[in-house]
């Protein structure tokens, strides 16, 4: 009942009146929303296990199985919560086992360097997957955000790039969390004093100098001066990294024009935003409030690079 009050409220027009989006989406009846008979009722199903998952205390939502609970306002019929268990149970294993190969519990290496070493084996894994960042041509696809589709192609978007990451990484010893950066989803690993950086979208470790470049040239406040400072690394709470892909998910449909679809995504971000604090939205750079999309940062971000005559090289 709960579920079928929020597809029925005008959370629209409210969203934009709390975040300046024009949405141009027309307001629907619930019998309009989710199709007919067991479609609907598999999407209220949906949004209701989705408000149980994210009401947990934060540390303990499962990321993945709410990012899955997520991607059923696009199609209810598919049991995506049993395709991503099932392949990250496989990965998670396959990166368990690659890792004690590579980087051997004996091995008398300090913890941070382990990290390090774990982030390089990590990467490498999952190039040898096939997994990769989705292409500028492909960028305004959904189903780069939406993780059983990921999961499934192979291709996705950082946000969704990073939680396979964070996921498989965990199940190796590697403890990945994300962290605030401006029109960019980085992972952070390693200790306070050697903490480093990884970019799921390229699937490569960034250098220190490498980041206090980017820093600077996205005029971060946290890089006034050359050295480099890692005060801006607070992690990402678990219902800040579901509302960053719900909002890029959003910004799709609102570029494609897709209001059938934006409609039935509308509740999941009422609930998202009903959870996140003004804090946290304020500190959320990948979606909405932001005037650059995250592709338009990417893009700027390698026209830059080139003027400066620096390229950022891989791990």
């Amino acid at each position: 009942r709960a579920a079928q009050q929020r597809l029925k409220r005008p959370c629209l027009k409210a969203f934009q009146q709390r975040h300046s989006v024009k949405l141009h989406i027309q307001r629907q009846r619930v019998s309009n929303v989710g199709g007919k008979g067991h479609g609907l009722q598999r999407l209220l199903f949906a949004i209701a296990d989705f408000e149980l998952e994210i009401s947990k205390p934060d540390d303990d939502i499962d990321l993945p199985k709410a990012a899955a609970l997520l991607a059923l306002h696009s199609d209810a019929k598919v049991d995506a919560v049993n395709l991503v268990t099932t392949e990250l149970s496989r990965l998670k294993a396959g990166f368990r086992a690659h890792a004690a190969d590579t980087v051997p519990l004996a091995a008398p290496l300090p913890p941070t360097c382990r990290q390090h070493a774990l982030a390089g084996a990590l990467c490498d894994f999952i190039q040898a997957e096939g997994f990769q960042g989705c292409s500028l041509a492909n960028y305004y696809q959904a189903e780069n955000s939406m993780l059983p589709s990921v999961l499934a192609n192979k291709c996705g978007h950082a946000n969704s790039l990073a939680l396979l990451y964070r996921e498989v990484g965990h199940a190796g010893g590697l403890h990945l969390k994300g962290v605030h950066f401006p029109r960019h989803t980085l992972l952070q690993f390693g200790g306070a004093s050697h903490a480093g950086l990884l970019e799921p979208f390229s699937n490569r470790m960034l250098s220190r100098s490498e980041v206090d470049f980017f820093i600077r040239l996205l005029r971060f406040p946290a890089a006034a001066n050359n050295e480099l400072s890692w005060s801006w690394k607070a992690p990402l709470s678990n219902v800040v990294f579901l509302r960053r892909m719900a909002a890029n998910l959003q910004h799709v449909y609102q570029r494609n024009d897709n209001t059938k679809l934006a409609a039935r995504l509308a509740p999941y971000m009422d609930l998202l935003d009903e959870h996140v604090s003004m804090h946290d939205c304020k500190m959320d750079t990948g979606g909405f409030g932001n005037s650059h999309p995250a592709r338009d940062g990417l893009v700027m971000t390698r026209q830059e690079h080139r003027v400066a005559g620096q390229v950022f090289v891989g791990r």
